[in-house]
């Protein structure tokens, strides 16, 4: 590679809310994902980047690692250089994590987004550590991934570098802690996930006016939306 100019594309490999219903054990959780789908979308159209969208309407392979890796050859075809893959369940991805991935490429430097469960919100390829047969067979969705794939990029003579640890959401559980983290969890996602975790109405009106009677002056949360509960 070289230290300018690389030609690079942001993956968003991400499936419809309805293939999301099918496949994460998250019972009444479209509205969710079309958040989370729109939400990571325009983050990564942020960047400047060009974003190439892999959905299960265009994902070809028998299993997760086949789709995924020839989801990563296809970019590579259309003429890219590196590729940043990102997927669209990690609500604190932020356009300053793609930023950092793609500024770390110029000093050819691979970056890896690690998730709480041992997986990768992020990982960063270039076209020479690229090998389709070799990728697939990595231990996607298991919490052995971020290992395996620091292990491999390794073995192709690159550097890597990690940044923050991410909490993804695969299952119901998970939504707890975004629940949790009060201050640093958007209103429309605290609205969503109160939604599907069936909290009685009452609670959710009274949560959330709490929230914004505590966190509304300038030094909080300035410029939050609006939600009404109906």
């Amino acid at each position: 590679m070289h230290n300018k100019n690389i030609h690079t594309a942001i993956l968003l490999f991400a499936n419809s809310p309805e293939e999301e219903l099918k496949q994460k054990n998250i019972s009444g959780s479209k509205n969710l994902y079309e958040y989370f789908n729109e939400e990571t979308l325009l983050k990564a159209k942020q960047t400047g980047l060009d974003v190439v969208l892999f959905s299960d309407v265009n994902q070809f392979g028998k299993n997760f690692g086949e789709r995924f890796s020839n989801a990563i050859a296809s970019v590579f075809k259309q003429g890219y250089d590196a590729v940043i893959t990102i997927g669209n369940d990690t609500p604190d991805l932020k356009t300053q994590h793609l930023l950092s991935a793609k500024e770390n490429l110029q000093n050819q430097i691979l970056t890896l987004g690690p998730s709480m469960d041992g997986g990768s919100y992020l990982i960063t390829l270039s076209k020479s550590t690229f090998n389709t047969e070799e990728f697939q067979k990595l231990p996607w969705q298991s919490n052995h991934l971020f290992t395996a794939l620091e292990q491999y990029l390794t073995s192709k003579k690159h550097t890597t570098k990690h940044i923050e640890v991410l909490k993804d959401v695969d299952e119901t559980k998970d939504l707890y802690y975004f629940i949790n983290r009060f201050t640093n969890t958007s209103l429309i996602l605290k609205h969503l996930i109160l939604s599907i975790l069936s909290f009685p109405k009452e609670f959710v009106v009274k949560i959330f006016k709490t929230y914004i009677s505590t966190y509304s002056s300038d030094t909080f949360n300035k410029g939050s939306p609006s939600i009404v509960i109906s």
